[in-house]
């Protein structure tokens, strides 16, 4: 009887999570930026964008709720997605790069996926975007990732999380690959008259939700002008606009806000604080950080937690 009773539980728990969840969501490509960055004697670069993920047992989407996504009437390719979306965002950003599959400059994708969560009807559904990546030349290799988090508590149906959980974290992940590129590559920078333009853009717009992606658009600028305002927005009461800032110190490569990070993963009171500091140490690419997040891994392990589960999945795009 108490089984029966703990196995109907189980299954009305899960009929409430999935709602009236479709079996597939219809997402759309991102837009390219508008502000190109500041290109002064820069070579071409030919990049060969190659799949060297393990998809035998987890498929692109996955989580609590099982959906597919599907872009242009087809199935999500998500490399082939990543491939002709990144080409034309570092061409919009000024930057002379072409897709070459024999060029001995490599994207190794090692890792793309996107987990979702939602633990009842009542509560956000929640995606994390994830990526591990090693951008390969004959001189070094260099590893970077990416970890997007957005969640929407549907109101009236699940098409009202498309834009905030599928599309909006996709086109980040598209925007912080590229400016990675950008750092490893060809090292330019938005301008300092743009970046103050953005600055003052977000100012008259921190109440807007959307806002979230201008402050990411700092962290692409690849200028350290940025830095000390997103400094100031790691404050700030915003979820999104606050996480947005603490990923692009790390995207920012600021060695000097190591404390900070350190800081806010430590003392932090939401896992989601903890998690962006993390996800930014691992950007900074030191020996430093690398050590500080083998400890955080290694402390890890004591514990067992969906949390855990989550912060040693972030971790792992790193080491």
């Amino acid at each position: 009887m108490k089984n029966l009773i703990k196995t109907t539980l189980l299954a009305t728990t899960f009929a409430a999570i999935q709602g009236c969840a479709p079996s597939s969501y219809k997402i759309t490509a991102p837009v390219t930026s508008t502000n190109q960055y500041q290109v002064d004697n820069v070579t071409t670069h030919n990049l060969n964008f190659s799949d060297k993920r393990d998809t035998s047992t987890t498929p692109f989407n996955h989580g609590v709720l099982k959906a597919d996504l599907i872009l242009d009437n087809q199935p999500l390719a998500p490399v082939e997605f990543l491939q002709k979306n990144v080409l034309l965002e570092l061409q919009a950003r000024g930057l002379p790069a072409s897709v070459l599959d024999t060029s001995d400059t490599e994207i190794r994708i090692n890792k793309l996926n996107m987990r979702n969560h939602r633990t009842n009807a009542y509560t956000p559904f929640i995606t994390f975007t994830m990526l591990s990546a090693d951008i390969i030349t004959p001189e070094n290799t260099q590893r970077v990732a990416v970890y997007v988090k957005r969640g929407k508590v549907p109101v009236w149906s699940f098409d009202e999380i498309i834009e905030p959980t599928l599309n909006q974290p996709m086109d980040v992940l598209v925007k912080e690959l590229s400016a990675k590129i950008n750092r490893a590559l060809y090292k330019q920078q938005l301008s300092n008259a743009d970046v103050q333009t953005l600055i003052s853009k977000i100012k008259a717009n921190l109440d807007k939700d959307i806002t979230y992606l201008d402050v990411y658009q700092l962290g692409f600028s690849n200028n350290p002008t940025a830095i000390d305002y997103l400094v100031e927005l790691t404050k700030h009461d915003g979820e999104y606009i606050r996480l947005a800032a603490i990923s692009s110190l790390g995207n920012m490569q600021s060695v000097a806000h190591f404390q900070l990070l350190k800081d806010l993963y430590e003392n932090s009171k939401t896992w989601s604080d903890r998690a962006m500091a993390l996800k930014a140490i691992g950007d900074l690419n030191t020996d430093q950080s690398r050590s500080f997040l083998a400890e955080a891994q290694a402390g890890l392990n004591k514990k067992n937690s969906k949390e855990t589960l989550w912060t040693t999945e972030l971790i792992n795009l790193y080491l």
